[in-house]
C-alpha cells in the first residue's frame, strides 16, 4: 500500500511539472508570435523598390504641376487665383506622398 501511494505521488509531481511546462512553452510562443508580428507592422511590401517609389512621386509631382498651371489659366480674371492655385498643388504635393 505504502509503494502504490508513491507512485500516486510521483505520478501527480510528474504530471504537475508536465503540465508547468507546457504552459511556459506555450507562453513563450505566444510572446515570440506578437512580437513577430510587431516587428513586421510598418514594413513594405517585399518586391520593395525605392527607385520605383521615387519615380512614381516624382510623376505625382509633375501632375501636381500640370494642374497649378492648368488653374492658372481658368483663373486669369480672379486676383486670388495664384495663391488659390498655389495651395491646391500644395495639397496635391501632399497626397502624393
Amino acid at each position: 500500500m505504502n509503494l502504490f501511494s508513491y507512485k500516486l505521488s510521483f505520478y501527480s509531481i510528474n504530471n504537475l511539472s508536465f503540465k508547468k511546462i507546457i504552459l511556459f512553452l506555450s507562453f513563450i510562443c505566444f510572446i515570440l508570435s506578437n512580437s513577430l508580428a510587431y516587428s513586421q507592422e510598418n514594413m513594405p511590401d517585399f518586391p520593395y523598390d525605392p527607385e520605383e517609389n521615387a519615380t512614381q512621386k516624382k510623376r505625382c509631382a509633375k501632375i501636381c504641376l500640370k494642374r497649378r498651371d492648368a488653374c492658372l489659366k481658368i483663373e486669369i480674371d480672379n486676383p486670388q487665383s495664384e495663391q488659390m492655385c498655389q495651395s491646391q498643388m500644395i495639397v496635391c504635393i501632399n497626397q502624393c506622398r
